[in-house]
Formats: structure tokens, C-alpha cells, sequence
């Protein structure tokens, strides 16, 4: 079941809703966020796992990416502010149930968090964190750094990031990238926040051991913009392939089973 919607008011989003073959006892909707430069798509064998479960999810693609056209080009921007302030609001409303949590993954734990600052929601987050560098040891520091002095040369020249390019998501909006860089750079979001006002909402955050992208640290600084949280890493061992930021979406029975473990402290 799909609905529409218009994206600060300019740009169209499609929000895909998936009904659990089987009803929990607390009829829970997550608001699924994915990470930046991950369509949707890539999350079906997660989303089949919630749905077995009992859980309902409903998501979809950052506006102007993955399905939702036109394409991220020069012109077409927006930020974090934005995400925070219209897409994630639009996607809670779909909803069918007043039950419901946000569940981010790396830049969609960053936006979960952000708001449930004023909304008093829960939130998991998976793979995720606060990028400053000073969050990674040694050359992790370094790479964080050149990366934040190549998103910035390259969106000064486009206009927008060209991810493709450098193995960083596909087309991202400019305000957006600029965000990161400065999160990267000060640790704080006050392109967001005036504050450092903590959320009281309660939290649930899984670090994957041996992620690069987002290393115990950096779940640990975000969790700690809660009053509430709990904050588990997990060995996805050997049999999963690839980029352990990602590819937990292979096989996300091992991130299932935590959640549906400590389901019951966040409702």
C-alpha cells in the first residue's frame, strides 16, 4: 500500500507501507529511515524480518532519490532542518497505529535522534552515530577529515554531492552534505538544535562490531543525547560478507532478534 506526498511542498515521495502477516500484542509501526544513498529496495529481506515478527513498517526514499523523481540535481537541496521537520512528520502520519518508533539506520539514526528531541518517541538506531571525527582512533580520524575537504570541493563544484563518484551514496543534496561536514567537524547539529538538550524519549542503539562507518564511539555519542538509552554491539561473525556498516541487511536476523529482545523497554 502506497502513499504520496509533496517534500516541502516541491517534491513528490512515495511512502511504502508493509502490514505484518501477524499482529503483535503491542501493534508497533517502525518508521523505517534508511542511510543516505540506500534506496529502499535494498531493505527487503530487513523489512520481511520485522514483518514475521509482527511488526508493521512504513518508509521510503529520501526525496529525490531512489524511486522518488526528479533525481537530486544542482538547484534541487535541502538539509537535515528539512528531513527532521517535513519528511519524517509525513511518514509518522501514514502510519495506522499509534504505536509506533523510529528505526534509523546510520544517517536515519541521526535524524530519529534529532526528532525525538522535541517529540517524546522512541527510537532504535542501528549502524549509526555522531560522525565527529574525534569519534574514530588514529587513521579513522584522518579519513574522516579528507573526506569532509572532498564532499566540500566536489558539492562546491556540482552543486550537489556526486556520490557515485567516490562510493558515497548516489546524488545528495547539497544543504544536506554540508550538514555531515559540519557534524563531522564540531560534533554538534546547530543547523538543528540551539541547545544541548537531551531527549527523554527512550532509545535503543545497536553498534555492529568491526563497522568503520560507525564505530562504538561514535553509536555511544549519539545514545548519550538521550536520558534513556541502551547501547549493545553485535558480532555479525564471519558468514556476512562486505561492509559490515551495510551489510547487515543480507542477513538481518541477528538485528532482529535484538530488537524484538528489548522491544518490550521501549514501549
Amino acid at each position: 500500500m502506497n502513499e504520496n506526498f509533496l517534500f516541502n511542498n516541491k517534491f513528490p515521495v512515495t511512502v511504502k507501507k508493509f502490514e505484518a502477516g501477524k499482529s503483535t500484542s503491542e501493534n508497533i509501526t517502525f518508521i523505517l529511515l534508511p542511510a543516505i544513498g540506500v534506496p529502499i529496495k535494498k531493505y527487503q529481506n530487513f523489512i520481511a524480518e520485522l514483518n514475521s515478527y509482527g511488526f508493521n513498517v512504513v518508509t521510503a526514499d529520501y526525496p529525490c532519490c531512489g524511486e522518488n523523481q526528479p533525481h537530486i540535481e544542482k538547484g534541487k537541496d535541502y538539509g537535515y532542518a528539512d528531513l527532521v521537520k517535513d519528511f519524517v512528520p509525513h511518514l509518522i502520519s501514514s502510519a495506522d497505529t499509534k504505536n509506533i518508533i523510529l528505526l534509523g539506520h546510520s544517517l536515519g539514526g541521526h535524524l530519529a535522534t534529532l526528532y525525538a528531541i522535541d517529540k517524546t518517541i522512541p527510537v532504535i538506531g542501528i549502524a549509526t552515530g555522531n560522525i565527529h571525527y574525534k569519534n574514530w582512533d588514529g587513521l579513522g580520524k584522518l579519513t574522516i577529515l579528507k573526506a569532509v575537504g572532498l564532499f566540500k570541493i566536489l558539492t562546491n563544484l556540482y552543486g550537489y554531492l556526486p556520490g557515485y563518484k567516490i562510493g558515497f551514496g548516489v546524488k545528495e543534496a547539497k544543504t544536506l552534505i554540508k550538514d555531515w561536514c559540519h557534524t563531522a567537524l564540531t560534533g554538534n547539529y546547530s543547523y538543528y538544535l540551539n541547545n544541548d538538550s537531551l531527549s527523554e524519549a527512550k532509545a535503543y542503539f545497536i553498534n555492529i562490531k568491526g563497522d568503520d562507518f560507525a564505530p562504538l564511539q561514535s553509536t555511544k555519542k549519539l545514545a548519550e543525547m538521550f536520558n534513556n538509552y541502551k547501547l549493545e554491539s553485535i558480532d555479525l561473525g564471519e558468514d556476512i560478507k562486505g561492509n559490515k556498516h551495510s551489510s547487515w541487511l543480507k542477513d538481518p536476523q541477528q538485528i532482529v532478534k535484538g530488537i524484538k529482545t528489548n522491544i518490550g523497554e521501549l514501549c
